[in-house]
């Protein structure tokens, strides 16, 4: 994957934050519209920069603490969302590790011990340097998030920093002295990583796990126009969005630039479009309870009858028919 997609609210948090998003994007050498899209992409050495750029450029020396432990982070994205309705810290983390890539170009690598649990930030290419300023906010929104989630006083038992000079913010959020080292790491206790989440919610997992997953294959399998629309309408059909002019603003590129694409892969986007709804209709009606009218909302319906009818031609079985068909499948399995 050349590119990962970033949040496109960096414009009115840096803003937020004393700082002139244009400057960092020059500072970074980055193309003065790269925060104007709808769907803001970099690549990894490009992102690096930026974060870069946005240490050197700061006003205040807590900002990645800031920026990291703002409210409402855990709504920054999907997977983060995801994690943050896990049923403790453990499952949080793992959650995390399994789709960073959907976050950023950086990767968790878990260790465990008998009482510990040690994550180490590392690069997606090796090749490259995670900067100061981007494991600092790293540490800090892991910190913030289990302590949001528990409602407890969670604190590392070490964090270990790859950086030329301590970060005092972090020390004093962390609540403990941090290390130098050759890598970037924070270290948990098994006790703490095992205290339920009150923001546990299960329903709302089993809504945002096919998303992912999808999104995630797209990622590992190939970067092709019609990964890219299928991912961009897992994303977009809940709220309604479902032309091709809402994906190709979703992507940053024009109408006409991703008809061509996808007639170069001989597909059209109504194939991708009804391919989508079909998987992610599917997954619903087998792995959820949710009815057939909240269902026909998520996959972008504005009347019920027009999925029916939909679902119908994909399977040649009705809804009822469908669910009742593997009921009594998954009975007989388990007989």
């Amino acid at each position: 994957m050349n590119y990962f997609l970033i949040d496109g609210r960096y414009d009115d948090l840096l803003r937020h934050y004393g700082l002139d998003s244009q400057a960092v994007l020059r500072q970074a050498e980055l193309p003065a519209d790269t925060l104007n899209h709808d769907r803001i992409t970099m690549k990894e050495e490009q992102y690096y920069r930026f974060m870069q750029a946005i240490d050197e450029l700061k006003t205040m020396d807590d900002l990645a603490v800031k920026m990291a432990t703002a409210d409402q982070i855990e709504t920054f994205s999907p997977p983060i969302f995801a994690a943050y309705c896990s049923h403790n810290g453990e499952q949080c983390i793992n959650r995390l590790a399994e789709y960073k890539k959907l976050i950023g170009p950086m990767t968790y690598q878990i260790t465990s011990s008998a009482d510990q649990v040690t994550v180490e930030l590392l690069p997606g290419d090796a090749s490259l340097k995670i900067p100061a300023f981007l494991a600092v906010a790293e540490w800090a929104f892991l910190i913030g998030l289990l302590r949001r989630a528990t409602k407890q006083e969670v604190t590392p038992v070490k964090v270990v920093l790859n950086a030329a000079k301590p970060n005092s913010a972090l020390a004093e959020l962390a609540g403990i002295k941090l290390e130098s080292g050759s890598a970037n790491q924070i270290s948990f206790s098994k006790a703490d990583l095992q205290r339920p989440f009150i923001s546990y919610n299960a329903a709302m997992w089993n809504y945002f796990e096919p998303e992912l997953t999808k999104r995630l294959a797209d990622l590992e399998i190939d970067d092709s126009a019609s990964a890219r629309v299928r991912s961009a309408l897992a994303e977009l059909l809940p709220s309604g969005e479902t032309t091709i002019d809402d994906v190709a603003r979703e992507l940053g590129i024009s109408k006409r630039t991703l008809q061509r694409k996808l007639k170069e892969e001989k597909t059209t986007f109504q194939k991708q479009l009804n391919s989508t709804r079909e998987s992610l209709a599917v997954h619903y009606l087998i792995n959820t309870d949710i009815t057939t009218n909240e269902i026909a909302f998520l996959l972008g319906y504005q009347e019920l009858n027009s999925f029916l009818r939909a679902f119908s031609l994909w399977t040649g079985k009705s809804v009822s028919e469908y669910r009742r068909q593997h009921q009594n499948q998954s009975k007989a399995n388990r007989s």
